[in-house]
């Protein structure tokens, strides 16, 4: 390409920055500080399950020399981050950056503020070093609002018609995962450095045209020209990779941010000292920190440390994480247990999807990748006396940390989990009372049974359809589950009268207790109350049958076939 094309195409984008070195005044000065008048909005992890990105920059210049980068979790792959937003008008969009401190991105004023979309973005998900596996998107430092930000004043004064020269922003994190992630530094290189390369250049970014949450790399050859604001390369990148870092491979920098295209290049703009200053200058005013890590630290937290074990206690889980019925984003999820014991362990063991870990120690941890959903945590203690205690507990992974078991963050039940709930109850139910075998086979291997007989199949209700619950089903199934459970385990009669055609552990007889209700006088589900009573019939069963306690102690005020 003729240099001469290129630097016109400099010339009309606004490559020149004469008087914006030398500011006049908050006011006047395009390179002024300008800032979201509230803030960032508290960033909803849906935004990343909608993920739009926008189709205005970038392009390849065949062939396509993009290289994907997996596992992400060293420098400077940890450092690169995705950003997910949301504009003024809902419009949802991605862009790339760079973790340049702990809790400071660096990425271009067109991801931040989009004047043809109503101005500032509303919110912004950032994860760094965001990858893909096995389908699902992975955020191995976890993830982080956008609390606050700001762009040049020149480019907001630009409106729809921008001067590129001022597209570049910083973001302010609501965490500092740069401590976790690490961070790269900023290089301010010399025309000389940049005209007589000796070292080797890489771009970064989430390209749109790849599986969403993908980190390439694409080698920078040539710069077409090397303007005082602007670089034109012939890089490949496309929407999605604006924000992202040009870097110096020998010393893991940033010397340009990706910003737009023409029909013969790519643009970048340029890391100059001003671009410093203004960095540094945003974080005077917020209180944040610039500056490059040599290396990630890979997410961790301390290991538990027991408590002396207290005498007359023969074992308990003093301590788990995640908490029960916790609801944690995808990715990488710390699981932990922590137990207390009289006399020493031989094994302790946690289990969670297809991962496990065992120690001979008080505690053990493991790191699992999870995928939204549901998920039952095992844990199993057991002493040199053979002396055995189990827990189980459910954890929420989800992009929406207001989502639970059963229900969503706006309240709508989960109607594949409410109706599997219900169906395993139901089934395990009839089985340990009647002998009614939810596929014809005898599982008394598995599971006990008062019964002497196996018993054919009966259909199991559907509790929550595409139109929401079925009341009448609703209600029928779940008081039929508490009406037998309280008269199986403690002679609580649902009429007052007794019941010998159902088998009890108890030989007293109890009168009635209330049922509280699941619905409303106008026919609306309670969340709260069938939350309560799902939790409650679960936490039983998984004791009454398999002596798994739910809260980390043995039940002695429930019977347990476990024991027997």
């Amino acid at each position: 390409m003729q240099r001469w094309v290129v630097a016109i195409l400099l010339t009309l984008i606004g490559a020149n920055l004469n008087g914006v070195l030398a500011p006049t005044g908050a006011m006047t000065d395009p390179q002024a500080l300008v800032r979201p008048p509230a803030g960032f909005a508290p960033a909803s992890p849906m935004l990343l399950a909608q993920a739009a990105e926008r189709a205005r920059y970038q392009r390849i210049f065949p062939p396509d020399d993009r290289v994907r980068v997996t596992p992400t979790t060293s420098l400077p792959a940890s450092a690169i981050v995705l950003l997910v937003g949301e504009a003024a008008d809902g419009a949802l969009f991605s862009c790339s950056g760079t973790l340049i401190g702990p809790a400071v991105v660096l990425t271009a004023a067109h991801c931040l503020y989009l004047a043809e979309r109503g101005g500032w973005a509303t919110r912004l998900v950032v994860i760094p070093g965001a990858d893909r596996q096995r389908g699902q998107l992975v955020t191995p430092f976890g993830t982080a609002s956008a609390a606050d930000g700001s762009v040049p004043r020149g480019w907001v004064e630009g409106g729809i018609s921008p001067d590129e020269t001022y597209d570049f922003g910083v973001v302010l994190l609501d965490r500092p995962l740069g401590d976790q992630a690490g961070s790269l530094p900023l290089a301010a290189l010399a025309d000389s450095e940049l005209e007589n390369r000796s070292w080797s250049a890489t771009l970064a970014g989430y390209p749109g045209d790849k599986p969403f949450g993908t980190l390439w790399f694409a080698p920078v050859g040539r710069l077409d020209a090397i303007g005082s604001a602007l670089l034109a390369t012939d890089v490949d990148a496309v929407q999605g990779m604006s924000g992202g870092p040009l870097l110096r491979e020998d010393t893991q920098s940033v010397f340009g941010i990706v910003v737009a295209e023409s029909f013969l290049t790519n643009f970048a703009r340029r890391v100059t000292p001003d671009v410093a200053r203004f960095a540094e200058l945003f974080c005077a005013e917020v209180g944040c920190r610039l500056g490059g890590s040599r290396s990630p630290a890979p997410p961790s937290r301390p290991e538990p440390r027991p408590a002396p074990p207290a005498p007359g206690i023969g074992m308990r889980f003093v301590a788990v994480e995640p908490a029960r019925y916790a609801t944690v984003p995808p990715g990488r999820v710390r699981v932990s247990v922590q137990v207390e014991s009289e006399r020493p362990l031989r094994e302790l063991v946690v289990r969670v999807a297809s991962y496990e870990a065992r120690s001979d120690q008080p505690a053990v941890s493991l790191d699992a990748w999870l995928d939204p959903g549901n998920y039952t945590i095992e844990a199993v203690a057991r002493d040199t006396r053979g002396r055995e205690l189990r827990t189980l507990w459910d954890i929420v992974v989800s992009w929406d940390l207001g989502d639970t078991l059963w229900f969503d963050s706006q309240g709508r039940p989960k109607a594949d989990a409410i109706n599997a709930t219900v169906r395993a109850l139901v089934e395990a139910f009839r089985w340990h009372l009647y002998g009614t075998s939810w596929d014809g086979r005898d599982h008394r291997g598995t599971i006990p049974t008062h019964a002497q007989v196996v018993r054919p199949p009966e259909p199991v209700p559907v509790l929550v359809s595409a139109d929401g619950f079925d009341r009448p089903i609703t209600e029928a199934t779940l008081r039929a589950l508490v009406e037998a459970f309280r008269w199986h385990l403690y002679g609580i009669s649902w009429d007052g009268a007794p019941h010998p055609e159902i088998p009890t552990h108890v030989q007293q007889l109890l009168p009635p207790e209330p049922i509280a209700p699941w619905f409303t006088p106008e026919g609306q589900p309670i969340p709260e109350a069938i939350t309560a009573t799902l939790r409650a019939l679960q936490e039983a069963f998984r004791w009454h049958l398999y002596g798994a306690t739910w809260d980390g102690t043995p039940r002695l005020d429930m019977p347990t076939h476990a024991w027997e």
